[in-house]
């Protein structure tokens, strides 16, 4: 070999090329698997860490908090792409899978999942820059379309890979994965990608929007969360949501003014690029807190275990793909912002038929309110990327999507919090009104969630254990009634502002 020649250059062989491209890829795949894998472990966590339902919300929005805070610095730290960004991302991913291995309180486990947050956030935008440098001149959107599709093929999956991974070898296994693929995948991208992205961009780095979507979203989070347990008219509830609103509200003024300042935004443009992040951003959200809701209720309630809650979940998965599938064709016939807003309309409609199981319907029934969500997320989450593609300027692709996926993170964090905390208070106080005087003191421990209130019953007489958890069963399923019937009106109401207020685009294509 020539002196001075770089044998990590992926370019210099079509091998290497194409195992740079599968470890991109793989990383993404991993990263958005665990975005959802952690849904369905979450009953198990409950049990296994002693977590309250509001810890359960932690350990969930503990990783996409810093991932959504940390995404559009991160893309503008590396320059369009940096490879060492990218390696400390994957570290420390693996890093936190690691440390979750061993935990054995709440605690310990929301810390670990902070720190592949944090991973996360660092990884992704340098995996989706890098991409198109290990493939040949020409290819490079063949190969950001891979990787990108990676990251989405991974969402759909965790569930299904939580559950199999729970059933054969427990919790832990969930972690342990994540903690060898990423080992693997880091070192494979020290080897096979390239050090540095074809054609930087320049993008300025927005800490202080860091600072306020993290500060804000979390501020919100925790007070939806907490509230339940403090009470909503307790000050640090007051305070958390009031400030997380404020700083919200600040970060949506200063991303205006800078989309309406920069280059090739028109007014036309940054109203259709707001509308289409706030539509994908509330799919995600609605789409997160059916998959912190449902696996209590399909374990706990209808007594499957995990792998069989996995399986039960692919009729919505299978709805998103149908939906992603016939996209194109409605938006070819309709107007953009009429397939969007039906969308959501349709998703409404799913979300009642969810609060009308009980805790004996059949599956059929819950499948069939799985595959009608499904669909119109999907329908309306490939509608409005085709909008949010169109509406970016030439150029404005790197930071815009990066800025989407932020608030795309925000929404998944917002939905986990406002959704599973409407739930908690809801399964609190029916569980409260409903409890005899003879199970006054085991209810209050089962007040911590449903997962509680199992392992409760469990140690009591059996007389006693069989009504504390029809008791819970009861609370819970109320409480999900609740969140869902929320979360339809929530969704209608957004229908409308999308279809009212989002720009009008033509039949076709865009």
């Amino acid at each position: 070999m020539l002196p001075g020649a770089d044998i990590t250059d992926p370019l210099r062989k079509p091998t290497r090329r194409r195992l740079g491209l599968a470890v991109l890829t793989t990383a993404l795949v991993l990263i958005g698997l665990d975005v959802t894998v952690v849904t369905i472990a979450l009953p198990t966590l409950a049990t296994a860490v002693g977590a309250s339902t509001s810890d359960l919300q932690w350990t969930t929005n503990a990783f996409t908090l810093p991932f959504a805070a940390l995404l559009f610095p991160s893309s503008a730290w590396g320059n369009g792409g940096s490879k060492r960004l990218l390696l400390a991302g994957l570290g420390l991913f693996a890093a936190g899978s690691a440390l979750a291995l061993p935990a054995d309180s709440a605690v310990e486990l929301i810390g670990a999942r902070a720190l592949m947050g944090t991973g996360a956030g660092l990884a992704v935008p340098q995996a989706l820059a890098l991409a198109p440098g290990t493939v040949a001149p020409g290819e490079g959107n063949r190969a950001s379309a891979v990787a990108s599709t990676g990251f989405a093929l991974g969402l759909p999956l965790g569930p299904l890979a939580g559950g199999w991974l729970l059933q054969a070898f427990g919790w832990q296994a969930v972690f342990a994965v994540n903690a060898l693929v990423g080992a693997c995948v880091l070192a494979g991208a020290a080897l096979a990608v390239p050090a540095a992205a074809a054609e930087p961009v320049d993008a300025p780095v927005d800490l202080r929007g860091a600072v306020l979507a993290l500060a804000g979203t979390s501020a919100l989070a925790f007070g939806l969360t907490e509230a339940p347990a403090l009470g909503w008219s307790h000050p640090l509830t007051l305070l958390a949501l009031s400030t997380g609103a404020l700083l919200l509200c600040a970060l949506a003024a200063r991303t205006r003014r800078r989309l309406a300042a920069a280059d090739g935004w028109t007014r036309r443009r940054c109203s259709g690029f707001v509308w289409a992040t706030a539509a994908l951003s509330f799919v995600t959200l609605i789409l997160l807190a059916l998959l912190f809701v449902l696996p209590p209720y399909l374990q706990h309630v209808q007594g499957y275990d995990a792998w069989a809650t996995g399986v039960r979940l692919l009729p919505m998965m299978a709805g998103l793909a149908a939906g992603a599938a016939v996209a194109d064709r409605c938006a070819a016939r309709f107007e953009t912002r009429r397939t969007v807003g039906g969308g959501l309309l349709l998703c409404s409609f799913g979300l009642l038929w969810i609060g009308q199981l009980h805790g004996d319907s059949p599956y059929a029934a819950a499948a069939g309110a799985l595959t009608a969500a499904g669909f119109a997320l999907g329908l309306t989450l490939s509608t409005a990327l085709r909008a949010l593609t169109a509406a970016l300027p030439p150029g404005g692709a790197p930071g815009g999507n990066a800025l989407a996926d932020a608030c795309r993170q925000m929404g998944a964090a917002l939905g986990i919090a406002l959704l599973g905390g409407a739930l908690n208070a809801s399964y609190r106080g029916e569980l409260r009104r409903d409890t005899p005087p003879d199970l006054t003191a085991e209810a209050a421990g089962a007040g911590r969630g449903i997962a509680e209130a199992v392992r409760t019953a469990a140690t009591l007489p059996a007389r006693q254990g069989e009504d504390l958890t029809a008791l819970a069963h009861h609370a819970f399923v109320t409480g999900m009634a609740t969140t869902a019937r929320i979360g339809a009106g929530a969704t209608a109401v957004m229908a409308v502002l999308l279809m009212v207020r989002m720009p009008s685009t033509p039949p076709g294509p865009a």
